[in-house]
Protein backbone atom coordinates (compact mmCIF):
# COMPACT_ATOMS: atom_id res chain seq x y z
CA UNK A 1 0.00 0.00 0.00
CA UNK A 2 1.38 3.40 -0.96
CA UNK A 3 1.81 5.63 2.09
CA UNK A 4 0.50 9.17 2.19
CA UNK A 5 4.05 10.46 2.28
CA UNK A 6 5.01 8.48 -0.82
CA UNK A 7 1.88 9.70 -2.56
CA UNK A 8 2.63 13.32 -1.74
CA UNK A 9 6.20 12.92 -2.86
CA UNK A 10 4.98 11.97 -6.31
CA UNK A 11 3.39 15.43 -6.66
CA UNK A 12 5.24 18.63 -7.57
CA UNK A 13 6.19 20.56 -4.45
CA UNK A 14 5.04 24.15 -4.67
CA UNK A 15 6.20 27.11 -2.61
CA UNK A 16 2.57 27.70 -1.61
CA UNK A 17 2.33 24.16 -0.19
CA UNK A 18 5.34 24.78 2.03
CA UNK A 19 3.97 28.10 3.28
CA UNK A 20 0.54 26.58 3.94
CA UNK A 21 2.11 23.84 6.04
CA UNK A 22 4.43 26.26 7.83
CA UNK A 23 1.53 28.58 8.62
CA UNK A 24 -0.44 25.67 10.05
CA UNK A 25 2.45 24.66 12.32
CA UNK A 26 2.99 28.22 13.55
CA UNK A 27 -0.70 28.87 14.21
CA UNK A 28 -1.24 25.57 16.06
CA UNK A 29 2.02 25.19 17.92
CA UNK A 30 3.88 28.51 17.78
CA UNK A 31 6.94 29.53 15.83
CA UNK A 32 9.36 27.56 18.00
CA UNK A 33 7.76 24.34 16.72
CA UNK A 34 8.69 25.17 13.11
CA UNK A 35 11.72 23.38 11.73
CA UNK A 36 12.73 22.21 8.29
CA UNK A 37 12.53 18.59 9.47
CA UNK A 38 9.05 19.03 10.95
CA UNK A 39 7.91 20.87 7.84
CA UNK A 40 9.25 18.11 5.60
CA UNK A 41 7.23 15.55 7.57
CA UNK A 42 4.05 17.58 7.15
CA UNK A 43 4.38 18.15 3.39
CA UNK A 44 5.65 14.62 2.75
CA UNK A 45 9.02 15.50 1.22
CA UNK A 46 12.62 15.26 2.26
CA UNK A 47 14.15 18.33 3.94
CA UNK A 48 16.44 18.69 0.91
CA UNK A 49 13.39 19.32 -1.29
CA UNK A 50 12.40 22.29 0.86
CA UNK A 51 15.76 23.94 0.26
CA UNK A 52 14.96 24.13 -3.44
CA UNK A 53 12.34 26.74 -2.51
CA UNK A 54 13.65 28.35 0.67
CA UNK A 55 17.16 28.81 1.98
CA UNK A 56 16.06 27.83 5.47
CA UNK A 57 13.74 28.43 8.40
CA UNK A 58 14.50 32.16 8.48
CA UNK A 59 13.47 32.56 4.84
CA UNK A 60 10.17 30.81 5.56
CA UNK A 61 9.63 33.03 8.61
CA UNK A 62 10.28 36.09 6.46
CA UNK A 63 7.75 34.94 3.85
CA UNK A 64 5.10 34.17 6.48
CA UNK A 65 5.72 37.49 8.21
CA UNK A 66 5.42 39.41 4.96
CA UNK A 67 2.17 37.61 4.23
CA UNK A 68 0.87 38.44 7.70
CA UNK A 69 1.83 42.09 7.38
CA UNK A 70 -0.03 42.26 4.07
CA UNK A 71 -3.11 40.89 5.81
CA UNK A 72 -2.74 43.51 8.55
CA UNK A 73 -2.56 46.27 5.92
CA UNK A 74 -5.68 44.87 4.26
CA UNK A 75 -7.49 45.04 7.62
CA UNK A 76 -6.50 48.70 8.01
CA UNK A 77 -7.40 49.50 4.41
CA UNK A 78 -10.90 48.16 4.95
CA UNK A 79 -11.72 51.53 6.55
CA UNK A 80 -10.47 53.71 3.70
CA UNK A 81 -14.08 54.53 2.85
CA UNK A 82 -14.65 56.32 6.18
CA UNK A 83 -14.52 60.02 5.36
CA UNK A 84 -14.27 61.42 8.87
CA UNK A 85 -10.59 61.41 9.87
CA UNK A 86 -11.13 60.71 13.54
CA UNK A 87 -13.63 57.93 12.94
CA UNK A 88 -11.30 56.31 10.43
CA UNK A 89 -8.46 56.49 12.94
CA UNK A 90 -10.62 54.87 15.64
CA UNK A 91 -11.67 52.11 13.28
CA UNK A 92 -8.06 51.49 12.23
CA UNK A 93 -6.95 51.35 15.84
CA UNK A 94 -9.55 48.70 16.62
CA UNK A 95 -8.67 46.80 13.44
CA UNK A 96 -4.97 46.78 14.35
CA UNK A 97 -5.55 45.36 17.82
CA UNK A 98 -8.20 42.90 16.63
CA UNK A 99 -5.78 41.54 14.04
CA UNK A 100 -3.14 40.93 16.69
CA UNK A 101 -5.55 39.18 19.02
CA UNK A 102 -7.21 37.06 16.33
CA UNK A 103 -3.86 36.03 14.81
CA UNK A 104 -1.51 35.99 17.81
CA UNK A 105 1.18 33.71 16.39
CA UNK A 106 1.28 35.67 13.14
CA UNK A 107 1.46 38.96 15.07
CA UNK A 108 4.29 37.61 17.21
CA UNK A 109 6.14 36.54 14.09
CA UNK A 110 5.81 39.99 12.53
CA UNK A 111 6.62 42.10 15.59
CA UNK A 112 7.77 40.06 18.58
CA UNK A 113 9.67 36.96 17.50
CA UNK A 114 12.96 38.18 16.11
CA UNK A 115 14.20 41.70 15.42
CA UNK A 116 15.79 40.48 12.19
CA UNK A 117 12.46 39.18 10.88
CA UNK A 118 10.68 42.42 11.77
CA UNK A 119 13.38 44.51 10.11
CA UNK A 120 13.26 42.48 6.91
CA UNK A 121 9.46 42.52 6.78
CA UNK A 122 9.30 46.27 7.26
CA UNK A 123 12.08 46.97 4.79
CA UNK A 124 10.17 45.03 2.14
CA UNK A 125 6.90 46.74 3.04
CA UNK A 126 8.49 50.20 2.96
CA UNK A 127 9.99 49.44 -0.44
CA UNK A 128 6.50 48.65 -1.73
CA UNK A 129 5.22 51.93 -0.31
CA UNK A 130 3.11 50.94 2.70
CA UNK A 131 3.54 49.88 6.30
CA UNK A 132 1.14 49.85 9.24
CA UNK A 133 2.91 52.99 10.43
CA UNK A 134 2.48 54.83 7.12
CA UNK A 135 -1.26 54.08 7.09
CA UNK A 136 -1.65 55.47 10.61
CA UNK A 137 0.32 58.56 9.54
CA UNK A 138 -2.04 59.01 6.60
CA UNK A 139 -5.02 58.84 8.95
CA UNK A 140 -3.38 61.53 11.09
CA UNK A 141 -2.69 63.81 8.13
CA UNK A 142 -4.92 66.48 9.69
CA UNK A 143 -2.29 66.92 12.41
CA UNK A 144 0.90 68.94 12.01
CA UNK A 145 2.51 66.30 14.22
CA UNK A 146 1.44 63.40 12.02
CA UNK A 147 4.74 61.44 11.82
CA UNK A 148 5.48 61.61 15.55
CA UNK A 149 1.83 61.14 16.50
CA UNK A 150 1.56 58.07 14.27
CA UNK A 151 4.66 56.49 15.79
CA UNK A 152 3.40 57.19 19.30
CA UNK A 153 -0.03 55.77 18.53
CA UNK A 154 1.50 52.71 16.88
CA UNK A 155 3.62 51.96 19.94
CA UNK A 156 0.53 52.28 22.16
CA UNK A 157 -1.57 49.95 19.99
CA UNK A 158 1.30 47.47 19.89
CA UNK A 159 1.49 47.70 23.67
CA UNK A 160 -2.19 46.80 23.97
CA UNK A 161 -1.68 43.76 21.73
CA UNK A 162 1.54 42.57 23.33
CA UNK A 163 0.25 42.94 26.90
CA UNK A 164 -3.02 41.25 25.96
CA UNK A 165 -1.01 38.32 24.60
CA UNK A 166 1.53 38.06 27.40
CA UNK A 167 -0.12 39.49 30.54
CA UNK A 168 -3.86 39.50 29.90
CA UNK A 169 -4.77 38.56 33.46
CA UNK A 170 -3.17 41.80 34.69
CA UNK A 171 -5.32 44.01 32.42
CA UNK A 172 -8.59 44.90 34.14
CA UNK A 173 -9.93 47.29 31.48
CA UNK A 174 -11.73 45.72 28.49
CA UNK A 175 -9.70 45.85 25.29
CA UNK A 176 -12.22 47.98 23.39
CA UNK A 177 -12.19 50.54 26.19
CA UNK A 178 -8.40 50.62 26.20
CA UNK A 179 -8.32 51.26 22.46
CA UNK A 180 -10.93 54.03 22.62
CA UNK A 181 -9.22 55.68 25.58
CA UNK A 182 -5.85 55.52 23.85
CA UNK A 183 -7.13 57.08 20.65
CA UNK A 184 -9.06 59.79 22.53
CA UNK A 185 -5.88 60.65 24.38
CA UNK A 186 -4.00 60.99 21.11
CA UNK A 187 -6.72 63.01 19.44
CA UNK A 188 -6.79 65.46 22.33
CA UNK A 189 -3.01 65.69 22.19
CA UNK A 190 -2.55 66.24 18.46
CA UNK A 191 -5.13 69.02 18.41
CA UNK A 192 -3.12 71.01 20.92
CA UNK A 193 -0.17 73.23 20.13
CA UNK A 194 2.83 71.06 19.25
CA UNK A 195 5.30 70.51 22.06
CA UNK A 196 8.85 71.53 21.15
CA UNK A 197 11.15 68.68 22.07
CA UNK A 198 14.72 69.41 23.13
CA UNK A 199 17.34 68.57 20.50
CA UNK A 200 19.01 65.20 20.77
CA UNK A 201 22.62 65.33 21.95
CA UNK A 202 25.07 64.78 19.17
CA UNK A 203 27.32 61.78 19.25
CA UNK A 204 30.87 62.57 20.25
Amino acid sequence: MVSQKQHLSDQPLLRSHILDAARSIVVRHGFDALSMRKLAEVVGYSPASLYLHFSGRDAIAHALGAEGHARLLAALHSYDFVEDDTERLRSMGHAYVEFGLKHPEMYRLIFMQNVGYTEAIFNDAAASGETALSLLADALAFSSQAPAAAETLWTALHGIVSLSLTAAKHLVTPTDVLIDATIELYLSGVRKKPVRLPPRPRAA
